[in-house]
């Protein structure tokens, strides 16, 4: 009983902790936000604060990661009611643009930090927003129901989604006045012509030429 009250008290401090720092963030800005200032809000000692993260780059990236999954568990039954493996995608487009255009700021903290990528090893002072996992499962619920073609390894399919996904934020950053979620629809639909069940062939060219 003693040790998981310790744990709960863990978790309470550690989600004071991204509170506060979230908050100063959107008030501060990214720069001007130190790990005293976060420490001070929270009212930890500032050795506490990195005994739970290492960074402010590493609270950004657990704050999205739980913002991604708490999404994802409200909103999965909704997604996989639609038809297509294509809508249930461009809903998690629709989704990543109205979060985002509400939190530019962290948005561009995270996608700037090539170590949020799925594409290399896993790394334990930036968590990834586990988006990858969710699109992946999206991906293998289309193979099982022929939506998507079985010629490419789901992990690639994921991997070619997440690609034109971080490079349609980073457009999106550069001009922030452009219409987010067009710039994501653009690549689905390009990437979506060669996944679809029918179209085995092209989804065998497009692996080749972005691998």
């Amino acid at each position: 009983m003693e040790a998981g009250m310790r744990e709960r008290k863990k978790e309470a401090t550690k989600a004071n902790i991204l509170s506060c720092a979230i908050d100063l963030i959107n008030e501060n800005g990214f720069a001007d936000t130190t790990m005293q200032m976060i420490a001070e809000k929270a009212d930890v000692a500032l050795r506490t604060l990195y005994n739970y993260f290492p960074s402010k780059e590493s609270i950004v990236a657990t704050y999205i990661r739980e913002e991604v999954w708490a999404e994802s568990e409200k909103s999965w039954d909704r997604m996989m009611e639609l038809d297509t493996t294509y809508e249930r995608l461009l809903f998690i487009c629709r989704k990543s643009e109205e979060w985002m255009r509400n939190h530019v700021v962290l948005t561009e903290v995270y996608a700037s930090d090539p170590r949020n990528y799925c594409y290399g090893p896993p790394n334990d002072e930036i968590p990834r927003s586990g988006l990858d996992e969710i699109v992946l499962r999206v991906i293998e619920t289309g193979r099982q129901q022929n939506d998507v073609t079985v010629s490419v390894p789901a992990e690639v399919l994921t991997r070619q989604f997440m690609g034109f996904y971080y490079f349609s934020i980073m457009t999106w950053l550069s001009n922030p006045h452009q219409d987010l979620f067009e710039i994501f629809r653009e690549g689905l639909d390009i990437l979506y012509r060669g996944i679809k069940a029918e179209s085995a062939d092209v989804g065998t060219v497009l692996w080749g030429m972005f691998c």
